[in-house]
């Protein structure tokens, strides 16, 4: 089981990064350093050892291994993300160092390049970890977004990139033929889930339940939504790697994206049916945006508008050749 093996991943991982937080900084001793009455010298600085510095982050993580270990994983939960928000962090700050320098001094802006890169990578490591300890939790609608980040910022090319999608696979997040996938994920975020959601809107609008079934409709679209931006993102991190799984990525996030609108357009109709214009014009708006007016759906929502006097009456001509698809990615409000 996972939660078996994740303490002896990390006894593998983090002595490696141990040893890279005990290297030695430069030391003033080991230096040649001027006279301490010479006015043009100055003290010897080593690196910083605070919260915010990669040795601050590697400690938060050490602590991490020692609280899976002792399976207190609501510890191990807070220090990963501790971690990560610092290596983050320091990642940013090195960043905007570099481009501060960019066309000043090439040497410190390189410099402070490799030390972002070599930030983000602990940052990506922290929170793979951090995946892993929420899928041993079952806590998998927290665990896909973490682990999708890191495809994305790793490439599925490399190491830890590659781990991060088989772990995908084998959530069911995408389709794959390896052994310890599942079919499809079932968890809040999955497209099930979404449709579970949708199901008791249902229930609630025959029942009159119109609070309820606003309710649900919003979180489908939201978990539709989600799951449309994940995808899209797998989509953009294989274009150049794996076309078809680029394609199959692409494909899944258009299918989401259908669905989002669909309980966006249902949404709608219950706002207008409690007569709140107010609400149901930014929905309908939305949908006729992503949609296309020449699409079915488009169309419905755009005649909505109309009934509103939102818009003047008028019949949306079909563009010729045109195959409109729904906008794969946009943010519910």
């Amino acid at each position: 089981m996972l939660a078996l093996r994740f303490p002896r991943l990390l006894r593998v991982a983090l002595p490696l990064l141990a040893v890279a937080a005990l290297a030695s900084p430069a030391r003033a001793q080991d230096t040649n350093v001027p006279d301490a009455e010479t006015p043009s010298s100055e003290p010897e600085v080593v690196q910083t050892s605070g919260l915010l510095s990669a040795a601050g982050g590697k400690r938060l993580m050490e602590e991490a291994a020692r609280a899976i270990d002792a399976q207190n994983y609501g510890l191990a939960q807070q220090r990963l993300q501790q971690a990560r928000q610092v290596f983050n962090q320091l990642s940013n700050f090195h960043q905007q160092l570099a481009g501060a320098f960019s066309a000043i001094d090439n040497g410190v802006s390189q410099d402070q390049r490799k030390s972002a890169l070599e930030a983000a990578q602990l940052r990506d490591m922290s929170t793979y970890q951090l995946a892993l300890v929420h899928r041993a939790q079952n806590q998998l609608e927290l665990a896909i977004p973490l682990l999708v980040q890191i495809v994305g910022s790793q490439s599925p090319t490399r190491d830890l990139g590659a781990k991060a999608y088989q772990q995908l696979a084998e959530l069911g997040f995408i389709r794959s033929s390896a052994p310890n996938s599942v079919t499809q994920v079932s968890g809040l975020l999955s497209m099930p889930s979404g449709q579970r959601l949708m199901n008791e809107a249902s229930q609630a609008i025959e029942s009159q339940n119109y609070g309820l079934a606003q309710q649900r409709l919003q979180q489908a679209r939201q978990v539709f939504n989600q799951l449309s931006n994940f995808h899209q993102q797998l989509a953009g991190a294989f274009a150049a790697v794996d076309n078809r799984v680029s394609q199959d990525q692409r494909k899944s996030a258009l299918e989401a994206a259908e669905m989002r609108d669909v309980s966006t357009y249902q949404l709608a109709v219950v706002h207008r049916v409690q007569n709140q214009p107010e609400l149901a014009i930014p929905l309908l708006t939305q949908v006729v945006g992503s949609q296309s007016p020449t699409r079915d759906l488009g169309s419905k929502a755009y005649q909505q508008l109309v009934e509103l006097g939102f818009v003047r009456p008028s019949s949306p001509r079909p563009a010729s050749g045109a195959t409109p698809t729904p906008t794969p990615a946009a943010s519910p409000r």
